[in-house]
């Protein structure tokens, strides 16, 4: 895929949530980087780009090799605080650098992300679907900054969303500021609200509130409302580019928009669904896949092609003939078999934490069940273990082996109904993610 045909990037919300020192190129260059690698994450190590390409998705001249090489070695250097609002409760983020590597030669430029991040950043449990086209419209990186916040509470379904309420120390850390920096509200409020709220109500179709809080006489935290208005923006779009009202589409066909299919044959393509598919090219009904995936089949399959000179109309076709190859069905195939397994892996570890957060929570509730689950310990040298410690709980609360066995006699026999749900519904979803 070409970073032409790339329109929004699915980002960790941890990774919208960072406090950092970076410019404004180098914030979208980043978010540029990651939407090319997004689908190659689970299993890719390095990924690669041209550097036209690269220079071209963010709005400079592709001559200016040094800029870029800036961009990049101030990415590699720059290590940033995760999560800064804490939406994603279950993750533990720390600091990270927000690119691992980068190299350029020959016109490609080759990049890599730290290993622990890579299928974090590409399975997030909480996420954000960001307009790559619209990232270059802002001129202020604290309008950017704020853009992605507010969009990461927005909720599609009421076209509105709200922060919660931000404390005014952790507001300037998210737009890069030292602790030192703006010491009166009056500045900040000034300098960097107002123009970055002005900014984005004026170059997307959403309007953008902030609602300030009082501690005594001083504002100590502030709350941002995003609404999306009907209206489509009276800004200008780039020859070729889709407005803005193609996410009032149904998804299907939103995607089909972005591949190069007309509006018409897109919507088309998704009120017909399967009617829309020639009698004889349907594939047998116990074999049908999501129409959804249908569609994205196919669109694979038209990028996948040689000499596709009519991308658009190629896909009509290819949804309507069922167009099949097998090199790139194999491939897929793969891919899909790759994601299914960190989906799998990412689920058991979701239901793990699940299953132990109720343990504790029964224990704290009846600590005497903690006294029985340890009677019941057979291995010799997990007693031992235990004796080293002035209590079962001091064991417990310590997490060593001790604290694993106790759960898992205290899972199979003091909390069975307690955790039954969690168990039943992992092993539903579990039954999905392997059929699907």
């Amino acid at each position: 895929m070409h970073l032409a045909e790339i329109n929004e990037l699915v980002k960790a919300s941890p990774a919208i949530q960072i406090q950092s020192k970076i410019t404004l190129l180098q914030r979208r260059a980043w978010n540029v980087l990651l939407a090319n690698a997004y689908d190659e994450l689970p299993n890719k190590d390095i990924h690669r780009v041209s550097v036209a390409e690269l220079a071209k998705s963010l709005g400079y001249d592709s001559k200016d090799s040094k800029h870029l090489k800036e961009t990049l070695e101030a990415l590699v250097d720059c290590t940033v605080k995760w999560n800064v609002l804490g939406k994603d409760k279950k993750e533990k983020w720390g600091v990270a650098s927000l690119l691992g590597s980068a190299e350029i030669e020959n016109g490609i430029c080759t990049y890599s992300f730290a290993a622990h991040l890579r299928l974090k950043l590409y399975n997030p449990r909480i996420y954000t679907k960001l307009n790559l086209r619209l990232q270059n419209q802002f001129t202020s990186k604290y309008a950017m900054i704020l853009w992605e916040v507010c969009f990461d509470y927005f909720d599609i379904a009421r076209n509105q969303g709200e922060t919660p309420f931000i404390p005014l120390e952790t507001f300037k850390e998210l737009m890069g500021f030292e602790k030192e920096e703006y010491p009166f509200f009056n500045e900040l409020n000034r300098n960097v609200i107002k123009p970055a709220i002005k900014e984005i109500n004026e170059l997307t179709n959403f309007s953008v509130e902030v609602e300030q809080r009082r501690f005594g006489r001083k504002i100590g935290e502030l709350k941002f409302r995003i609404t999306r208005l009907r209206e489509i923006p009276t800004v200008q779009q780039p020859q070729g580019v889709p407005s803005f009202d193609i996410e009032d589409l149904p998804p299907i066909a939103v995607k089909l928009v972005q591949a190069g299919v007309s509006r018409k044959e897109a919507l088309r393509i998704a009120t017909q669904t399967w009617d829309g598919v020639d009698t004889d090219a349907l594939p047998p009904e116990e074999r049908r896949v999501d129409f959804a995936v249908y569609v994205e089949e196919k669109i694979g399959l038209a990028r996948h092609a040689v000499d596709v000179r009519n991308m658009g109309g190629f896909i009509v076709t290819a949804v309507r003939e069922n167009y099949q190859d097998p090199e790139f069905q194999k491939q897929l195939q793969a891919e899909r078999a790759r994601a299914r397994e960190a989906a799998l892996d990412l689920l058991r570890r979701e239901m793990l934490e699940k299953k132990n957060t109720l343990i504790r929570q029964a224990v704290r509730e009846n600590p005497e069940l903690l006294e029985q689950a340890a009677e019941k310990i057979t291995s010799g040298f997990v007693r031992e273990l235990l004796m080293e410690y002035d209590s079962v709980h001091d064991a417990y609360a310590a997490g060593v082996m001790v604290a694993g066995d106790l759960n898992t006699i205290l899972a199979n026999e003091f909390c069975v109904d307690l955790i039954a749900p969690v168990l039943a519904a992992y092993e539903a979803e579990k039954e999905r993610l392997e059929r699907g």
